[in-house]
């Protein structure tokens, strides 16, 4: 395969004109959204300004309306882009309500209540065994050998995820003893951090490493 092939990518792309659903099959380089959308809002025929006369904002989601939306700057490979890949290219206006997916490291995601979670090393591991039992049972061998990462993470709750009243989710603990890191940066006992899409959170200074992924506006 060659290195212009590498970079270019064939999938379906979704829009909607009224309430009528658009579809088309597009190849594009694997570029940034923020490189693509002005190409594609223009090759489907879509407003730049509403009738205020205000900017539109579109974003591009993956999979289906309220799917995870792909940060500007980044290629659309490295968020999960591949040939045959369905994308829709909306409104930001019609984003859905704000939701948190939480990344393990095999690469699973699980959605998290709004109410919450306080994440421990048995929580994880129920998680896992759920998503992918698998790398369930073989990180259950790795611990007897104290060579599996979640080892770092405190059996009782290490840390609390969790949605705020006003909207934004935020990370937060009281634990003194364990450190909970957020993009390598150990956050304070009782002092919640907001989270943004594509943060890091670590459980333990060597520990597990979690993808933070926001959907919707």
């Amino acid at each position: 395969m060659t290195r212009q092939q590498q970079e270019m990518l064939t999938v379906t792309l979704h829009w909607l004109i009224g309430d009528r659903e658009q579809t088309t099959t597009i190849v594009c380089e694997d570029s940034p959204p923020e490189t693509l959308l002005p190409l594609l809002i223009d090759g489907c025929g879509l407003p730049v300004r509403n009738e205020r006369g205000d900017p539109i904002a579109y974003t591009l989601r993956l999979a289906s309306p309220a799917g995870r939306f792909l940060r500007p700057a980044e290629s659309a490979s490295a968020q999960g882009v591949r040939s045959g890949s369905h994308l829709w290219l909306t409104e930001r206006s019609l984003a859905t309500p704000r939701r948190c997916l939480l990344g393990l490291p095999d690469g699973s995601e699980v959605a998290l209540p709004p109410r919450g979670v306080t994440l421990s090393r048995a929580w994880l591991l129920q998680a896992l065994a759920l998503l992918n039992p698998d790398t369930y049972h073989r990180e259950l061998a790795l611990l007897e050998q104290r060579r599996s990462t979640y080892r770092y993470v405190s059996n009782r709750s290490h840390c609390l995820i969790a949605a705020t009243e006003t909207g934004p989710w935020s990370v937060s603990t009281e634990r003194i003893d364990v450190a909970t890191l957020l993009n390598a940066m150990r956050i304070a006992p009782g002092a919640p951090e907001p989270l943004r899409d594509g943060d890091i959170l670590t459980l333990g200074e060597e520990g597990l490493s979690l993808s933070i992924t926001l959907i919707g506006d």
